[in-house]
């Protein structure tokens, strides 16, 4: 776990040093990309030459003063309690990161490499039990609906990274509350045994 929160740390700049020397224009462009053309089905496609299919789709908000986000996470696996990692462990996962904020509204946000405004774009992949990641490309996400607690939508990525890789499809990722959180699942139980918050 250690080895694979270090990689979510690299993914959140420019990428890990494997991949930051081979980059190559996305194969499509944002401006390209079309709500209306992306297909129904969950949000799929092909990362480093394999195919990519998602399981679960979930999205965690944080509240911190200054380091506000909401971050839409599509996974091979199911999200663990504590909402950064999945089971089974090594499930691959792509996650569109929207800074600044903690709520989405419907409506259509853009990015093209080098931007991370409004949102950016990662994947992680593993190799030989090692997490690696990758940050940047082009990308639309189509929030069509936020409900309490789920956010529905499209969304069509395609990432400069050396092979290329793009997803595309719909989704419904429901909030996921980290149990430490100060408004988490344990949050009441604190209140009651009175712990501070966090």
């Amino acid at each position: 776990m250690k080895i694979r929160s270090l990689a979510l740390l690299l993914a959140l700049g420019a990428g890990c040093q494997k991949e930051a020397t081979t980059r190559h224009a996305p194969r499509v462009a944002s401006q390209a990309m079309s709500a209306a053309a992306v297909p129904p089905g969950v949000v799929g496609g092909t990362l480093v030459g394999a195919p990519f299919h998602t399981v679960q789709a979930w999205y965690r908000v944080a509240r911190m003063p200054g380091r506000e986000r909401v971050d839409l996470i599509f996974s091979e696996g199911r999200p663990t309690r504590l909402c950064g990692e999945s089971e089974p462990e090594l499930s691959r996962e792509v996650w569109v990161r929207v800074p600044g904020v903690t709520g989405l509204h419907p409506g259509e946000l853009r990015v093209d490499p080098g931007a991370s405004t409004p949102i950016s774009v990662h994947y992680e992949w593993p190799v030989d039990e090692k997490w690696h990641g990758h940050g940047g490309g082009s990308a639309l996400l189509s929030v069509d609906e936020v409900t309490v607690g789920a956010i529905g939508g499209r969304l069509h990525i395609c990432f400069d990274d050396a092979s290329q890789s793009c997803v595309e499809g719909t989704f419904r990722a429901t909030e996921c509350r980290n149990e430490l959180d100060v408004d988490g699942p344990r949050a009441l139980v604190r209140q009651r045994e009175g712990v501070p918050p966090r």
